[in-house]
């Protein structure tokens, strides 16, 4: 069990069109008539989430605080992973969602009021659960990225791409909404192979193939509504051959209901392992941040981190 009296808060000052910059004084009152002491710091710039993350964890931090969306989440979850190869420990993980993604808190049942979302790091328990693990490859070059929610390659990684030059002004639903509509009118469908758990399973024009740990994505897409955190296993969804009325008629209107697994030309596998692989550069979706790759192969790692629910 993590220390709960000392915490240390990552906050993304710009998350949610700077929403969490402004309330972050308020939670850290609320923090501290809590009875936490709270040791904090603002991100400045890309990454430093996860510079910020590996220098708490070297100094003895148990509980880190993920005050933003899930891009900042993400970024310390992979300085978390950094700093355990280095040095075998791994502390527990707690948010408070204020961003334009912030679906694995729906999936956890984490409020979005803020003291309620303070009371749970205070009352709450830890839940252990899985993370997914992403081997990119491009122009000769490999590396890794860890992700906690979801992950997708193809349609995602420009939906994302706009979602983060845009004003987050409408918030995370319409934000997304609209990312989508405007990726589709410019995106052209991929000759895309996928292997699941080592076997190839298709190849052909896919719009998006998809990894889910958490149920929901893109500002509360129930697209998997089936999925655990916790059970092991990823689920891998993929649309082929859906034309763009198709795609926005049969995938995008219903997908917020969990109604798209309905449609024919939506494809569902569960696995511990997806591997796609295309003759062109393609971008990836990392929890709402973007990777460029020609291949990629998504592993489970089961149980891997705690996070307080």
């Amino acid at each position: 069990m993590a220390d709960r009296k000392k915490v240390h808060a990552i906050v993304n000052p710009h998350a949610g069109h700077g929403k969490a910059g402004k309330k972050w004084p308020l939670i850290l009152d609320y923090l501290k008539d809590s009875k936490f002491e709270v040791t904090w710091q603002l991100t400045k710039q890309r990454w430093h989430a996860f510079h910020i993350a590996k220098e708490y964890i070297k100094n003895g931090a148990q509980l880190l605080i993920s005050v933003g969306g899930e891009g900042v989440m993400n970024e310390i979850l992979n300085g978390m992973f950094a700093a355990f190869e280095e040095l075998g420990r791994m502390p527990t993980l707690a948010m408070i969602p204020i961003g334009t993604g912030t679906d694995l808190s729906r999936t956890l049942h984490i409020p979005k009021d803020l003291r309620k979302a303070v009371d749970v790091i205070k009352h709450g328990r830890e839940k252990i659960i899985d993370v997914g693990k992403i081997v990119f490859r491009h122009e000769g070059r490999t590396w890794v990225r860890y992700f906690i929610n979801a992950s997708d390659a193809g349609l995602g990684g420009s939906v994302a791409r706009i979602s983060n030059s845009v004003p987050k002004v409408l918030g995370g639903f319409l934000t997304f909404l609209l990312s989508s509509l405007t990726a589709l009118l410019s995106f052209k469908r991929m000759k895309l192979s996928i292997w699941v758990d080592g076997k190839k399973i298709d190849y052909g024009l896919m719009t998006i193939v998809g990894a889910l740990n958490g149920q929901f994505f893109g500002g509360g897409m129930h697209a998997a509504p089936m999925a655990s955190v916790d059970d092991g296993s990823m689920e891998f969804i993929y649309v082929k051959d859906a034309n763009f009325f198709k795609f926005v008629g049969k995938v995008l209107a219903r997908v917020y209901q969990g109604e798209h697994l309905k449609y024919h030309k939506v494809h569902l596998h569960k696995g511990k392992e997806l591997r796609v692989e295309s003759e062109k550069t393609f971008l990836a979706d990392v929890d709402g941040e973007v990777e460029k790759a020609q291949a990629i192969t998504l592993t489970i790692v089961p149980k891997s981190i705690k996070i307080m629910v």
